[in-house]
């Protein structure tokens, strides 16, 4: 995922929830975006938002590959957290392994891990300067929403629903796809059902 398509996702979120309307063509402070970029829009709403940031103070590198650190940042600045978190998932988090205090991004990890957004791997690391994957990607912004797959709706429809063959029913973010890829009716209670 590039750094522009990440802005396209938090823009398109937090312009729906606020009614506003992104123009499709903007000028930006940064001087590697075109204003007919299809994504300066975007750029310009995040930045204006306080959510985004370049490379520099005039360089976004729109099409550079965005990190696991650039993308919990940019995920923690979109929700504007530094509340409490989930008192159980606060309670088992001990940090990651290869993220010191001193890292430009660790207390952004820090808060997205302990609002169960990002979990590192088995060994303990969380691989911040990694590229982030499009499931990754799909799968925090679903827990920052609070959006949960249904999954008996899923098993029970889905001729009718948006599949896609690189992402089977063992893939490990198969639910957080079909969470973001179905239109759908939520009914919330203890989980999420749906209702089409």
């Amino acid at each position: 995922m590039t750094r522009s398509e990440a802005a396209a996702i938090f823009a398109r979120l937090l312009a729906e929830k606020n009614g506003d309307t992104i123009s499709t063509a903007a000028n930006t402070k940064f001087a590697d975006i075109p204003a007919y970029a299809w994504y300066s829009g975007y750029v310009k709403y995040l930045s204006n938002n306080g959510i985004t940031y370049g490379k520099s103070k005039t360089i976004f590198a729109p099409n550079d590959a965005i990190t696991r650190a650039e993308f919990t940042t940019m995920a923690v600045r979109f929700f504007d957290v530094y509340g409490d978190g989930d008192a159980e998932i606060m309670e088992q988090f001990s940090g990651f392994n290869d993220v010191s205090s001193g890292y430009w991004a660790a207390e952004y990890i820090k808060y997205a891990a302990l609002h169960g957004w990002i979990n590192g791997y088995g060994d303990g690391s969380f691989r911040a300067d990694d590229e982030i994957n499009r499931a990754e990607v799909v799968t925090i912004v679903n827990r920052l929403l609070g959006r949960e797959a249904d999954e008996d709706y899923i098993a029970d429809n889905l001729r009718k629903l948006n599949t896609f063959p690189d992402v089977s029913r063992k893939h490990w973010a198969y639910y957080a796809v079909m969470e973001a890829a179905n239109a759908h009716t939520a009914i919330l209670g203890d989980s999420e059902s749906w209702s089409k």
